[in-house]
């Protein structure tokens, strides 16, 4: 259960009782053939959330597991290292105050935390406790100097010699940050906000995905000779803070177990970038220890080679690329257990605000997104893998998720609708049939990844609009979303954005890149969409926020700058007897490793 919104007062506590379950959802929760829905609400501002510990489990010894790709890099909080990779398995040996439960709801982590109390909302006041016996791997405590290195990476003013941020982390939350205050064993933390943020869950968690790892930063001391780092201002550039950047960007790359703590049930003894890792438990860990002695995890990018390894029993978990033969083949196996269900990812495909094509014709943005067949599209690709799947109707909220209002609905798959839109515009078809206006085609390329399901996706949105007098070229690329996407290198772009119940984080792919959208790489810019995703963070209501991020998608929806296409299926599947297997976008299959049992 959730928490219960409540009116805020002036000091109200998030506490955590001694009667916290052990385990909770997410220690018994997955394995079923399609798992359960969410219904996203966490507790207000006043409200109890919910605690989560992690449950006492059996040994069960080596467990080895295939990932589409393994880890890369310890440090997952830049820019240029950030990667799904990474988060597969960071949760497993980073301390975070809010857990992120298989309902995708935020609880507050017992093992970690005393408790997370709101002090005021006006200011807004969070105090955060932490457990004495939460330590490093090295035996260093975890607290106030760790909060305070994430609070400097994203809220420095430093800039690099080319202009750019320093620390190359993500400033949501931490620029929001008037005063961050310690005490004298480091162990409490309070915040002090300028304006009120709503996600303060995501800030210092595995929840918040990209820009939110704690990281320990005595190491950052020691390898800088930096003697505090609370002492470091976030407001000036002096050579400490380019001193702390550079280790921040630079030390803690690919992975080095003198600098790579662990502060979880689990660490890593070796690890080959991109290929594989082994996990083992660590033996500083002070909570219940995991079920698995060893997380032997190979890097797999070909799913039938993965169910391979599965048939084969040379893997017990596996976590292919979601595809209909795949899901098809496993449950037919029988001895299997499979999990499939919509997640917080999602697959669309964007316009390139910048090329004049799409620009300067509104009406031929509306067209093509009248002619893809987005209900075909998951009929033919998604819908056998997960019989609940339908056409996307909301970027900011998911179908599964409190509040989602379909913003598209009835859009797509009709040609006749398409051309007379170009038509009323003044275009006209050519001797080709493709429609042309002021010199122009209806003509574009789609950039994407070389990956089946989007090779399939190309081919029926080239299918659905050639009756429209739209011709849509196939422009797919091994290198397509590590190159090409982020440098605006297309004329559409399909790919899909990783989520989370962290909606601020949001913010990155949709506020205009004026405003902070680093990651909005089709250049889409409103400044009515901006205004109301500011002000969303700032709204400690959730009913308000929930309106306001309606508000923000349909006017999105009438811009039409991108296409929503489907929820992206979290798909796992494991020898039977193993469990509870299943799969969130902060963690993949391997979020909850440490419940792992087998039976038989």
């Amino acid at each position: 259960m959730r928490g219960t919104i409540v009116a805020a007062a002036l000091v109200t506590a998030v506490v955590l009782g001694l009667s916290a379950c052990s385990g909770g959802a997410g220690g018994g929760g997955g394995g079923a053939d399609v798992g359960r829905e969410q219904s996203l609400k966490p507790g207000g501002i006043g409200g109890n959330d919910q605690p989560y510990s992690r449950p006492k489990v059996a040994d069960i010894g080596t467990v080895s597991v295939t990932v589409e790709e393994s880890f890369q890099d310890y440090n997952n909080n830049t820019a240029s290292a950030n990667s799904q990779a990474n988060v597969y398995f960071y949760p497993l040996w980073t301390p975070s105050p809010f857990f992120v439960d298989s309902d995708f709801s935020l609880k507050v982590d017992r093992d970690y935390m005393e408790s997370v109390t709101v002090r005021s909302t006006d200011p807004q006041v969070v105090e955060y406790k932490w457990r004495p016996e939460a330590v490093w791997s090295d035996g260093a405590p975890v607290g106030c100097k760790d909060m305070y290195l994430l609070y400097l990476a994203g809220a420095s003013t430093a800039k690099t010699p080319g202009g750019a941020q320093a620390f190359d982390s993500p400033p949501i939350g931490y620029d929001q940050i008037s005063k961050l205050e310690c005490s004298p064993d480091g162990k409490t933390v309070t915040v002090t906000f300028k304006a009120p943020f709503a996600d303060y869950r995501g800030m210092w968690s595995t929840a918040g995905q990209a820009g939110n790892q704690l990281l320990p930063a005595h190491i950052l001391e020691q390898r800088t000779g930096i003697p505090d780092i609370t002492k470091v201002p976030v407001d000036a550039d002096t050579p400490e803070v380019h001193k702390a950047a550079d280790f921040y960007t630079k030390g803690w790359n690919d992975f080095d177990p003198a600098v790579g703590l662990s502060a979880g049930p689990y660490k890593i003894e070796s690890s080959t970038r991109n290929q594989r890792a082994v996990l083992v438990r660590n033996e500083r860990w002070w909570a219940n220890p995991g079920g698995p002695a060893k997380l032997d995890v190979t890097a797999v990018t070909d799913s039938q080679a993965a169910v391979q390894k599965l048939l084969n029993k040379e893997a017990q978990v596996i976590a292919p690329q979601v595809e209909s033969a795949i899901a098809e083949q496993v449950r037919a196996g029988g001895d299997f257990t499979v999990f499939a269900r919509g997640g917080q990812s999602y697959e669309h495909v964007d316009f390139n605000m910048t090329r004049p094509l799409f620009r300067d014709h509104p009406e031929l943005r509306k067209a093509v997104a009248a002619c893809v067949n987005r209900e075909d599209i998951v009929s033919k690709l998604v819908r056998s893998v997960d019989p609940n799947a339908k056409p996307l109707g909301n970027f900011l909220l998911n179908p599964n998720e409190a509040g989602y209002q379909d913003h598209y609905a009835g859009i797509g798959g009709k040609p006749d609708q398409a051309r007379k839109l170009l038509t009323d515009a003044g275009w006209a078809p050519g001797p080709d049939g493709v429609f042309a206006k002021g010199g122009q085609r209806a003509s574009f390329r789609v950039g994407h990844k070389l990956v089946d399901r989007r090779n399939q996706t190309v081919q029926l949105i080239q299918g659905s609009c050639r009756p429209a007098g739209i011709e849509v070229i196939d422009a797919g690329n091994e290198a397509f979303n590590d190159q090409q996407l982020p440098a605006g290198d297309f004329d559409a772009a399909l790919f899909a954005w990783v989520a989370s119940s962290v909606k601020s984080s949001l913010n990155q792919n949709y506020v205009s890149k004026a405003r902070g959208g680093f990651a909005s790489y089709n250049n889409y810019a409103n400044p009515k969409v901006d205004d109301l995703l500011i002000k969303a963070n700032t709204q400690l209501d959730y009913a308000a926020r929930l309106a306001t991020l309606n508000e923000a998608d349909q006017v999105m929806a009438e811009d039409m700058h991108s296409i929503p296409l489907f929820q992206l299926t979290d798909f796992a599947c494991a020898q039977r007897g193993f469990g509870p297997v299943s799969y969130i976008s902060t963690g993949g299959a391997l979020w909850n490793a440490f419940a792992w049992q087998k039976s038989g």
